[in-house]
């Protein structure tokens, strides 16, 4: 019972280390063969998920807010706006590559 309480205390811990990434578009990647689309920013993660080995974001497509958080991604990558971004920290949407939660676009 002992154990199961200590547990329960650090559970809620998971998901609160979400990683953050600030800089410029500088790579977005799609592939047939998946309904992600991957993007690399300028600059360096913040505490990237273990998972992220490609040293990227993804964007699930088929997720509720994919497709619009791709036309941002598309639409500060042609007027190189600055970025930041937030991670889910799971790398659930495409392999090796962490899934993206949230982006916000700047005016330089």
């Amino acid at each position: 019972m002992k154990y199961l309480l200590w547990f329960a205390l650090f559970l809620p811990l998971g998901n609160s280390y979400a990683s953050q990434w600030a800089g410029t578009v500088i790579q977005i990647k799609a592939q047939t063969i998946s309904k992600t689309v991957l993007f690399r920013l300028s600059g360096d993660i913040d505490s990237p998920a273990r998972c992220n080995e490609a040293n990227m974001y993804a964007i699930d497509l088929q997720s509720p807010g994919g497709k619009v958080v791709f036309d941002l991604i598309k639409y500060a990558y042609l007027n190189q706006l600055p970025v930041t971004a937030k991670s889910l920290h799971t790398c659930e949407a495409h392999w090796k590559s962490e899934g993206v939660k949230e982006i916000v676009l700047q005016q330089p």
